[in-house]
């Protein structure tokens, strides 16, 4: 398409274009379109198409142009000459850039078929060539044949505009032989429609009984009326067979300009369209007057003040100082004091409506209150510096998948409560649930006490919030009936933009969240292996078990394999547990782990009593006071038996020697100690404590482990293998090799 003549308006108005061919009169059509343009406040352009640039062409196009010049002058009808053999391939890049609303053209136009591709609303009229005043009077009235299809809801949306200098009247036809309940169906569904569209009394309705539908609107329309516009037609093949296409045959039987439109060939909006048209029927949608209400209490509470940086301010040092204690009454305290939730609640109207001033309004309210948030929980985290973070805290900086689907469903509860007053009393569940600020005192402690990447997790746990719950907010709004007009281009548009990236954010924040759940998992994955492996080590070295999770501590990075851990167990054990064993226990798991584990053991004895199964009484022998001599000696005596005490003391013989059995050992005589010379000693100084191996090489085997501060012999054995220096030592009774590095001398 070449333009010869006008320019392309620019701009975000509403804008209607009239293809006209040169030689056609202006009739209603013209008119109705310039109502639309005046009504909405936007443009109309009409473009004048011809096949060539001949020279008899364009006279004709110019005398075309100056006939609508002469019809209208006014500014917001734009005038353009096309030169154009086929449009229709290039009509749908002109409406795009053009950024049309509403396109109308001809049925007697040879290329009206192929506009199916046409990303706007459509409108083909037929009947509309009569000379003469059509040009020149205004409308007055305009009939709406409906059976309560979108399409013909969208019709009514740009229609309502024109009401009441133009009446308006939609119609249900209802076939005599189907009588009272068809009837009562079309009254259903005018009131249907005129709620969908916001109408209320502006458009009237008209129910009328007819032999066909086809008959009920030609004859409604034989009556004075101006135009009749029918929505494009969505039966099925058997319905079309059963009733006939019903918009063609009207078209072909009418005397008055027929136009037939179509709902914008655009996928968002359709979705979006055909979504919110299957909500209706669930009727859930406000009334306008409820819409207004519920948009001028939003935005009231979303505009900030001195008591709404009061309360965020008591509130972040509530959560705060809750988080410090690890006491979950005082955060859910906090949460309920909070009134973070109500500038988000409103970003999300925002969104729906298009309100981009009402949009900076609240995210402006929310910057600012998480800032306020954050820096009060740096100054609680100033009381508690050097102190390891409570589960509380540590509960905030770890997110998770089911934290975006709580931050969606708690947008939704919040949004629907906000606007129904009589579900006003689920708002307090609703900012427990939504725990908006304990991250942020979260990211404020963990960031002055250093913890930084606990700061990170806390930070994503607020952005999962905030972007769920104004989706959310403004997916809930969309079904209550929350959107901008079609006349409100700039709004839709910004509309379109916010809800593209608000689905983008909650799309990054899920995959995020999916990163860093499958981290935990792993971590989780980690010390259950690692608290598996202990609690068998425990069984199978001491015969112990531990009970509780709680008898188990592990201090360190598990998953960190390089890491030294610290274990602090509590076994339960029916007997003692020696040094030696516990020991053994250390080495083990350490050679499981494959890492170096220092262990603090507490055993508690207990004694496992079974009330089905009695103890059995052990005999106890009695002392006697009569003498009862002992069995015979023999050759290879197997006990000795002592005589036991009587009534009258005997002496014991003294120097009688008593002959000893063949087999029994001959005792052999002390020999009398000779004084040593002090023995050099060192201490162990690993702080993990270290290995006695039976050789100077690190893969020898160890023969004990010795504690940190462990005293030791140091014998004369000194070897250099593997890169380190070996000293042979002694320790209880043990002779062994340890690493000279870790000893020092014993002072």
């Amino acid at each position: 398409m070449k333009i010869i003549e006008g320019t392309i308006p620019t701009g975000k108005l509403w804008r209607a274009l009239l293809m006209l061919t040169p030689g056609r009169p202006l009739g209603k059509t013209w008119q109705f379109a310039r109502a639309l343009a005046r009504v909405n406040s936007g443009e109309l352009i009409v473009a004048v198409i011809i096949p060539d640039s001949s020279a008899n062409q364009l006279s004709q196009g110019h005398a075309c142009l100056a006939q609508i010049h002469e019809a209208s002058q006014d500014d917001y009808v734009k005038l353009l000459l096309i030169e154009s053999a086929a449009y229709d391939k290039e009509l749908g890049r002109f409406v795009q850039q053009a950024d049309i609303d509403l396109l109308l053209t001809y049925a007697e136009d040879p290329n009206w078929r192929d506009l199916k591709s046409i990303p706007c609303a459509v409108g083909i009229v037929r009947g509309d060539q009569k000379e003469g005043e059509a040009a020149v009077t205004p409308l007055k009235r305009i009939i709406v044949p409906t059976s309560g299809g979108p399409n013909t809801a969208h019709a009514l949306n740009f229609l309502l505009p024109l009401t009441p200098a133009v009446q308006v009247q939609a119609l249900y036809v209802v076939p005599a032989r189907l009588g009272y309940n068809e009837a009562a169906l079309g009254r259903e569904r005018l009131r249907h429609l005129l709620n969908v569209t916001d109408a209320g009394d502006r458009i009237q309705t008209q129910l009328v009984t007819s032999p066909s539908v086809i008959d009920g609107i030609v004859n409604a329309a034989s009556e004075e009326c101006d135009l009749v516009v029918i929505g494009a037609s969505r039966e099925s093949s058997i319905d079309k067979v059963l009733f006939g296409d019903i918009p063609a045959a009207v078209v072909r039987q009418s005397k008055r300009p027929i136009m037939i439109v179509r709902q914008p060939q655009n996928r968002l909006d359709n979705l979006l369209g055909n979504l919110f048209w299957q909500l209706e029927s669930l009727k859930v949608r406000l009334n306008l007057q409820e819409r207004t209400a519920v948009y001028a209490r939003i935005r009231k509470s979303a505009r900030p003040d001195a008591d709404y940086f009061i309360l965020i301010a008591l509130s972040a040092m509530i959560a705060g100082l809750g988080l410090l204690i690890n006491s979950p009454a005082v955060v859910i305290g906090a949460m309920l004091v909070a009134p973070l939730m109500s500038p988000i609640i409103g970003a999300g109207l925002a969104i729906v409506l298009g309100d981009t001033r009402f949009l900076r309004l609240s995210l402006g309210a929310v910057i600012r209150g998480v800032l306020l948030a954050i820096f009060v929980g740096a100054l609680a985290g100033l009381l508690r510096l050097h102190e390891p973070l409570t589960a509380e805290t540590l509960a905030r900086t770890q997110p998770t998948l089911i934290d975006l689907a709580i931050a969606l469903f708690s947008g939704m509860a919040g949004a629907y409560a906000l606007s129904h007053s009589d579900a006003a009393g689920a708002l307090p569940g609703v900012a427990i649930a939504a725990a908006l600020v304990p991250p942020l005192s979260a990211i404020g402690i963990t960031f002055t006490t250093g913890h930084f990447q606990e700061s990170f997790g806390a930070l994503l746990l607020f952005i999962t919030n905030f972007v769920a719950i104004s989706s959310a907010t403004a997916l809930t709004f969309f079904i209550l009936g929350f959107r901008p007009t079609p006349a409100q281009k700039a709004q839709r548009q910004v509309q379109t933009r916010s809800v593209r990236l608000a689905l983008m954010l909650v799309v990054i924040v899920a995959l995020l969240l999916t990163i860093f759940t499958y981290r935990l998992a792993q971590d989780a994955n980690r010390v259950a292996e690692t608290r598996a492996i202990v609690q068998q080590s425990v069984i199978d070295i001491t015969g112990a078990e531990i009970v509780s999770p709680d008898d188990l501590v592990i201090h360190g990075d598990v998953a960190d394999g390089d890491a030294p851990l610290e274990m602090v167990l509590t076994a339960h054990s029916e007997r003692p547990i020696s040094y030696a064993k516990v020991a053994e226990l250390q080495d083990a798991i350490s050679i499981e782990l494959q890492r170096e584990v220092g262990l603090t053991l507490s055993v508690i004895e207990v004694k496992n009593l079974d009330p089905k199964i009695p103890p059995t009484q052990t005999f106890t022998p009695t002392p006697s006071s009569t003498f009862t001599p002992g069995p015979t000696p023999t050759a290879t005596p197997t006990y000795t038996p002592t005589p036991l005490p009587t009534d009258t003391p005997t002496p014991l013989p003294t120097h009688t020697p008593t002959p000893l059995p063949a087999d029994t050992p001959t005792p052999i005589p002390t020999d009398t100690p000779v004084p040593t010379p002090t023995r050099e000693t060192a201490v162990i100084t690993s702080l993990y404590g270290l290995n006695l191996r039976a050789e100077p090489d690190r893969d020898a085997d160890i023969i004990a482990f010795l504690e940190a501060d462990t005293v030791v012999v140091l014998l004369d054995g000194r070897e250099t293998a593997d890169g380190l220096d070996w000293r042979q030592i002694e320790v209880d009774g043990q002779i062994g090799w340890v690493s000279a590095a870790f000893l020092a001398p014993n002072q």
